[in-house]
């Protein structure tokens, strides 16, 4: 038998060089699933022969060759019949097939090389037909042997066999030349479907072949008489194996680059040669010399050429051993580069990761910031509006009452209807406080006893069914805040705890100092770190909702039941706060409660209180002349007619250019002007004319937004709108007398 498992998929012959990079598939135009580039792995099918090589296969097929011209003279030699030679060469044979077969479809999964694909069958197809041929040859298994076979049955097993295996290195050599091309064929896709088509193919074959040299028997030529097969040689059937391998070998010869494995498949072939013509043609008959010679030599050969690849394998290990102790010297060291750089990466990513939470973090309070800004500016302006709407309101009421004031009918109608538009007065306040443009009058405050002082009042608020705990610390920071704002948050605060509490519960209100640092001020706009004084007010409610507590601070956002709520006492605080240079904070738990922090700015100069208030003295008039400058027909109206009851001699102009038009002709002893008019003249600007052409003249401004929102200065009382007569005359008076 020939050594035809010499192509195992060991790698005996390969230069020690440095494993090359595998080339990832290409997809090209077929995209996923396309065939893939060839790998340049280091196989016995893609490693060239080096020249030593092919000296020491070109001297091992001179040695068969000189075994064959030995083995002639002799090779008709009668031999005795040795029963287990037959079951053991057969075994051998079809065990070191099997192995090959094996392997070559092993590197056929991995290169896609059609010309493996073709050996592997080759090989199989070899191992396949050793089985049949020793259950069917006669004295092995029984005298004329098994599957039912005949006289011509091993002799037609045998060419079958040979012919096979010649064929299969045929189509190896032509379809290795297309290889060239590195590119996947036949079953490039899919490896392992091609192998299990090619293993159900040549099962297939030797299924057929061995039926038609056991059953169809009787339809093929007589090879063998008794013990003789020399009509093998005289009907041209050893002639036709021995071209076929000599076809074989002309197909291999040619490659200028053979690869290990063409090399040692040329080697296979020529002991194949060698097999056929000691066993096929120069011996004649069974148990020959040359018939046992033939086939212990094909098994020798076989076994000689696995022993020079074991061989090239412990050197390549040898050489791998050394290769693979300086690569690990260099994967240390570059190990220990990439452990650092993967350190200083993983310490770069997590800044960046950081940096971006923080900048979303700034976008997200932002966006928040300029959501309630353009809230804020959306309902400052509507209460700007509502504010002259109600100052033409109340100034009638109270004219209406002045005159009806004998009539206590009328005067308790127009007190209702002015109770109401006092009601609307306070519900702009409340908007103007959210837009951060209410007026405020801050002054000095203990946090300690201004929270003592209106304990009782909170209390009032919450009822009987709900406990109140007072926790104050020592010493904590005095602020500069408006009381009577500050008063109503904590009302407002107080209010929402007991709607959130339907079943009683428990409301706690504590204050501490608190130093809130830059890393905290970052997160949250317009705050500036520094020292602040704490109100912490919290509650065992039902808690608020995630999704709701984004807008809680948005005005009339409420989740009040309808007529229980204005939703504007969250964003009554939220603008204090704001407009006190203070921060607000909640948080809260389903089921568990809420808790609001208010932070207002420590005073700096506590020394620096405000001064005391002197108790308002009761409003007069007088009898100079005063100038009502406002555009609204209907509060001018008011106006005009409320500074002549109280004895003013009053004149009236509707725009800036107007006013200056009237001062031009009469004098005047004070000017009482609306800050936003039309005409390109607005209060700020009459007022700075009138300063320089008439100095003398007092000045006094009204406007439905706080005097911080257009900018004044403090030498220009500003009157909020709406106001009472009292408030208007008591304004008046004072600037006058100043």
């Amino acid at each position: 038998m020939p050594a035809h498992d010499l192509a195992a998929g060991e790698a005996p012959a390969i230069d020690p060089a440095p494993p090359p990079v595998r080339t990832p598939p290409t997809t090209g135009a077929g995209g996923r699933g396309a065939p893939r580039a060839a790998k340049p792995t280091a196989f016995v099918s893609t490693v060239p022969a080096r020249p030593a090589q092919r000296r020491f296969a070109l001297a091992v097929v001179l040695v068969s060759a000189l075994g064959l011209v030995v083995a002639i003279p002799i090779a008709r030699t009668p031999w005795p019949r040795i029963p287990a030679f037959i079951p053991a060469y057969e075994s051998a044979l079809a065990i070191s097939d099997l192995i090959s077969a094996f392997l070559l479809y092993g590197q056929f999964a991995e290169l896609r090389r059609p010309a493996l694909l073709a050996l592997a069958s080759g090989y199989l197809f070899c191992a396949m037909m050793a089985v049949p041929h020793a259950l069917t040859f006669p004295g092995v298994f029984s005298a004329t042997g098994l599957l039912g076979a005949g006289t011509q049955t091993t002799g037609w097993l045998y060419v079958f066999w040979h012919g096979g295996f010649a064929l299969a290195t045929i189509a190896y050599g032509v379809l290795g030349r297309r290889d060239n091309d590195a590119r996947a064929g036949a079953g490039g896709r899919r490896p392992l479907g091609a192998i299990a088509a090619t293993v159900a193919v040549v099962a297939a074959c030797a299924i057929l072949l061995t039926l038609a040299a056991t059953r169809g028997e009787s339809y093929l030529p007589v090879l063998i008489q008794g013990t003789d097969f020399s009509l093998l040689i005289k009907k041209g059937i050893s002639p036709t194996l021995l071209a076929l391998c000599v076809v074989s070998l002309l197909v291999l010869v040619p490659r200028r680059k053979p690869t290990v494995l063409d090399l040692w498949v040329m080697v296979v072939l020529c002991a194949w040669l060698c097999d056929v013509a000691l066993s096929a043609v120069v011996a004649s008959a069974r148990f020959d010399l040359g018939w046992y010679v033939g086939r212990v030599y094909g098994l020798l050969a076989a076994n000689f050429v696995l022993i020079v690849l074991l061989l090239e394998t412990n050197g390549l290990h040898g050489r791998l051993a050394a290769a693979n102790a300086a690569l690990a010297e260099h994967a240390h060291s570059l190990g220990v580069r990439v452990r650092d750089r993967t350190e200083e990466l993983a310490q770069s990513n997590s800044a960046l990761r950081r940096e971006i939470a923080e900048r979303q973090e700034t976008e997200r309070q932002l966006v928040h910031a300029q959501k309630m800004e353009a809230i804020g500016n959306l309902t400052g302006g509507m209460a700007h509006d509502f504010n002259n709407l109600l100052g033409v309101v109340i100034g009638n009421l109270d004219l209406l009452r002045e005159t009806a004031k004998h009539d206590p009918a009328i005067d308790e109608l127009a007190q209702e209807a002015l109770d109401a538009a006092l009601k609307g007065a306070d519900l702009t306040k409340r908007l103007l406080a959210f837009a951060r443009r209410q007026p405020l009058q801050p002054r000095l405050i203990e946090i300690n006893s201004h929270v003592s002082g209106i304990s009782k009042l909170l209390g009032r608020v919450l009822g009987e069914q709900i406990s109140m705990r007072y926790f104050f610390a020592d010493d904590v920071w005095p602020v500069m805040a408006d009381p009577a704002q500050l008063e109503a948050s904590l009302t407002n605060l107080a209010t929402n705890a007991r709607d959130a509490m339907p079943n009683g519960g428990s409301l706690t209100i504590r204050t501490e100092n608190r130093v809130l640092d830059e890393d905290y001020a970052a997160q949250h706009a317009e705050l500036r770190p520094g020292d602040y004084a704490m109100i912490e007010v919290s509650d065992t409610g039902s808690g608020i909702p995630a999704e709701t507590l984004s807008r809680i601070f948005e005005p009339f956002y409420t989740t009040k039941p309808q007529g229980k709520g204005t939703g504007l006492g969250l964003s009554m605080v939220f603008g204090f706060m704001k407009q006190s240079g203070g921060h607000i904070n909640v948080y809260s738990e389903l089921g568990k409660g809420t808790t609001f922090r208010l932070y207002l700015p420590r005073a700096l100069d506590a020394g620096a209180a405000a001064a005391a208030r002197v108790p308002a003295a009761p409003p007069r008039g007088g009898s100079e002349t005063v100038l009502v400058v406002e555009d609204n027909p209907g509060l001018r109206r008011a106006a005009v007619q409320q500074l002549r009851n109280l004895g003013y001699r009053v004149l009236e102009a509707d725009t800036g250019h107007a006013a200056l038009a009237v001062m031009a002709q009469e004098p005047v002893a004070l000017m009482f002007s609306d800050v936003v008019m039309p005409g390109g003249v607005d209060g700020f600007t009459l007022s700075e004319t009138v300063r320089e052409r008439w100095p003398a003249v007092k000045i006094v401004l009204t406007s439905g937004f706080a005097d911080a929102a257009f900018g004044g200065s403090g030498a220009v009382t500003v009157l909020t709108k709406p106001y009472r007569r009292d408030e208007l005359a008591r304004a008046l008076r004072d600037a006058l007398d100043s």
